[in-house]
């Protein structure tokens, strides 16, 4: 393992001046406050300090922090971290000595990252790394659960038995549809924090989220109300785009929104026989492709592949069936793309690269089967789907088995929203229910809508850390929960 190591020969001639970047800090410990600033170079990171008195007292901080560094850069930024977040609290400072920060781990043990005084520039050096791996690999050793259980607290950002209503984020979105995509969320290119929407008078609207503010809006986009919005990472380009789809003029739109706002596509009429009640992106071949949904309740068109340029590449066969919901999942072992979509009957699943339907998820109920998504990262691949009986059911993917079946309602369940082990499930009920998977538990509810909740998605704020996001139907507002 390659850890940051202090050369005493190089570091005396060393200085803040020289660092490729510093940040400063202030730090209460009793009755000093420190002034930390902390660099790095080439070779090491460095943390200068300066003490102040002040006429106040404050108790020393511990917070749960566990980490392997693998490179200076590592170490500072964990550094860095440890210090935006106040997860670190100065033990002793000793002129001429040391200063040590003190970390806690999970199972209440303490470690110490030793941070070594060098006289002749007045910084301290990190020089200690390897003590704290070394205690790190220890408890691994003692524990073998200790790596997941690391993971686990690293990136367990939501407590879900208290989160609470934060803010109201918007004052004119407006959902038209029951679609649980009325939104998108995410972190641009450019690591700016968007929410995209929709108002009543058919535009669309890029919220900053870092800025709080609106920072772009393009009035009358379709000729009806936006229903359905789909954010995608063009890799091939290096750009955002989103998608945007009208359901009753039946109409599709993609915009590049990197740098400005761009219509690069316009797709008229994507059916004939019916309303484009949803659509979604694929990437298959290094090429990137639209998938479109039908819904006629009579005579309901396939589903139909778009490429770019609005081109109609190929029809799925056999899915000529109503459908309220798609979404793509690509499987990396088998290397094969999947459709996914909810209809009348049942959930459904058809492989892109064969071109024939793949499975049916089925329990012998007519419903609207309104969201789904997939979970992985276990030896069983599972599809979680919510429906307007009230029930969550849980599939094996692959084989189409019943896992679970999870009753939440007496009525509609609409968009979810995963997170480690937590599902949160938008309601008719205007509430939000979080589920426990692991034994199927409603262990909160979140009240603060005033019509039911329809979409619910996740991102990291960059003030809040990672939050959730819900919409009401029609003039029911985005909120952020945290």
């Amino acid at each position: 393992m390659n850890t940051p190591r202090p050369n005493n020969e190089n570091n005396s001639n060393k200085s803040l001046i020289e660092c490729l970047e510093y940040q400063e800090y202030y730090l209460i410990q009793n009755t000093k406050i420190y002034k930390i600033t902390i660099g790095i170079n080439n070779n090491f990171v460095i943390i200068n300090y300066k003490q102040y008195t002040l006429n106040i007292n404050s108790s020393d901080l511990f917070f749960l922090t566990n980490i392997e560094f693998n490179s200076n850069h590592e170490a500072y930024d964990f550094i860095i971290k440890l210090f935006e977040e106040n997860q670190v609290t100065i033990k002793q400072i000793k002129l001429y000595d040391s200063l040590v920060l003190s970390l806690k781990l999970f199972n209440e043990r303490i470690i110490e990252m030793i941070l070594t005084y060098n006289i002749n520039n007045e910084s301290f050096i990190l020089n200690s790394i390897n003590n704290l791996i070394k205690e790190i690999q220890t408890l691994k050793e003692e524990n073998k659960n200790l790596k997941y259980e690391i993971n686990k607290l690293q990136k367990q950002y939501l407590v879900p038995q208290k989160i609470k209503l934060k803010t109201e984020v918007t004052k004119d979105s407006y959902s038209h549809d029951n679609s649980d995509n009325s939104f998108t969320a995410f972190k641009t290119i450019n690591n700016e924090f968007f929410i995209i929407y929709s108002t009543i008078n058919k535009s669309i609207i890029c919220y900053d989220l870092e800025k709080e503010k609106k920072v772009k809006e393009i009035k009358n986009c379709h000729n009806k109300y936006i229903t359905n919005f789909r954010y995608y990472l063009d890799n091939l380009n290096k750009r955002d785009l989103i998608m945007t789809i009208s359901y009753e003029d039946n109409n599709l739109k993609i915009w590049d929104i990197t740098g400005d706002f761009k219509c690069i596509l316009d797709l008229k009429n994507v059916n004939q026989n019916g309303k484009l009640y949803s659509a979604c992106f694929l990437y298959d071949n290094n090429n990137n492709y639209i998938v479109t949904s039908n819904l006629n309740y009579r005579e309901s068109e396939p589903i139909k592949i778009f490429d770019f340029n609005g081109n109609k590449i190929k029809e799925i066969n056999d899915s000529n069936c109503d459908t309220f919901f798609i979404d793509t999942y690509y499987d990396n072992i088998l290397s094969t793309n999947y459709i996914i979509t909810g209809n009348p009957e049942c959930i459904k699943s058809y492989n892109y690269n064969k071109n024939k339907i793949y499975n049916k998820y089925y329990d012998n109920n007519y419903s609207y089967h309104i969201s789904a998504i997939i979970k992985k990262n276990e030896e069983i691949i599972k599809l979680i789907e919510s429906c307007n009986d009230g029930n969550i059911r849980i599939w094996n993917f692959h084989t189409g088995d019943l896992l679970n079946k999870i009753k939440i309602s007496d009525e509609y369940l609409y968009g979810i929203c995963l997170i480690e082990e937590y599902l949160y499930v938008g309601c008719e009920e205007k509430t939000i229910k979080i589920i426990e998977l692991s034994n199927g538990k409603i262990i909160n509810q979140l009240k603060g809508h005033n019509n039911y909740v329809i979409s619910i998605k996740n991102i990291i704020h960059p003030q809040y850390g990672v939050c959730l996001l819900s919409q009401g139907y029609k003039n029911d507002q985005i909120k952020i929960w945290n």
